[in-house]
């Protein structure tokens, strides 16, 4: 009986490999939307250059998760020195600035509407490039 039973759950393990396998399975999709992110970056690299996608995950609440992606150019000098310009005038508008600024035409939609949801999004973005200018999180200074 036992025997029987490992049997049945072995031929139901090798039913989900071969569906996940077979054409249009879970592999062949996971694949496929391996290919389109890649040409998506390269359509990004040919239109700017140097291209980061910045990524997060917002704990919306206990139970629930959501996944954010976003493309950004790297942040130029300029746009680092009206970002610390405009500061003074208010720290989240500035760093909102400084990713608008910054992030792609493809992506700017996307991240204007979860700003709006989820303001501190911008602090979390906005630490990230500024660390390619040169924000450290470990500056060590010490007594000679």
């Amino acid at each position: 009986m036992e025997d029987m039973k490992k049997t049945n759950d072995i031929a139901e393990a090798v039913g989900v490999i071969k569906g996940a396998l077979a054409p249009g399975g879970a592999v062949e999709a996971m694949l496929s939307a391996e290919a389109e992110k890649k040409k998506r970056a390269e359509e990004l690299k040919a239109k700017y250059g140097k291209v980061y996608r910045v990524g997060a995950t917002i704990d919306v609440d206990d139970e629930t998760e959501k996944t954010v992606e976003y493309f950004f150019k790297k942040p130029s000098t300029g746009s680092y020195d009206r970002y610390v310009k405009t500061t003074a005038q208010g720290a989240t508008k500035a760093l909102k600035t400084f990713l608008f600024d910054n992030v792609t035409e493809e992506s700017k939609a996307a991240l204007e509407a979860d700003l709006e949801e989820y303001p501190a999004l911008a602090l979390s973005i906005g630490e990230k490039l500024l660390g390619m200018l040169g924000l450290s999180k470990q500056t060590n200074l010490k007594m000679l």
